[in-house]
């Protein structure tokens, strides 16, 4: 079934507030891309140049497992790259852990429109995968054609942001002893 680019646009959470017209011109600035079942989106530590939305499918956050000074556990295959007897596909990489879940009308790689840095986890799909991608380039065209669309963009990605941490933060709490 094909995939209809504006109808996907105006159900995600990061265009919330943008009309048809800004729509429209997103539109124009996205790609359809399909993952298969195993297949590695972005590598914890990969360049990060592009956000992605989930059409169907589900994929797996894989964040990898360090130690004290900032070494993966288990060498490349920590960062979620398949060694010599990986473990099978959509199962996690030796000292990498699965943290989260995305389905459809989640988003990925929001941070990559905003910080600059390098991925922070490895993206994996667990199943047969279809998304959206907006890159950064896409974004900086958006900037210059619809200003007031890539500042309501960059709010909605600041909300998705402060309420991940607020969740990190909770799930943290539950596991440090209180202080002092």
């Amino acid at each position: 079934m094909p995939v209809s680019v504006p109808e996907v646009l105006a159900r995600m959470r990061l265009f919330d507030g943008l009309g048809a017209d800004e729509l429209a011109v997103v539109e124009k600035l996205v790609f359809v891309n399909r993952a298969a079942a195993g297949d590695t989106v972005c590598r914890e530590g990969d360049r990060s140049d592009f956000l992605c939305f989930v059409v169907r499918g589900r994929l797996d956050i894989l964040k990898a497992q360090r130690t004290a000074d900032g070494k993966p556990i288990h060498g490349e295959a920590a960062a979620g790259v398949p060694a010599a007897g990986a473990p099978a596909a959509g199962a996690p990489a030796a000292g990498a852990s699965v943290i989260a879940h995305l389905n459809p009308g989640d988003s990925l790689g929001e941070m990559a429109l905003v910080d600059h840095q390098p991925r922070s986890a490895t993206v994996r799909a667990a199943e047969d995968t279809t998304l959206v991608v907006l890159t950064r380039k896409g974004f900086e065209q958006l900037r210059r054609r619809e200003p007031r669309a890539a500042a309501v963009l960059m709010e909605n990605i600041a909300r998705l942001l402060c309420d991940n941490l607020r969740q990190t933060s909770s799930r943290l709490a539950q596991f440090m002893p209180p202080l002092g």
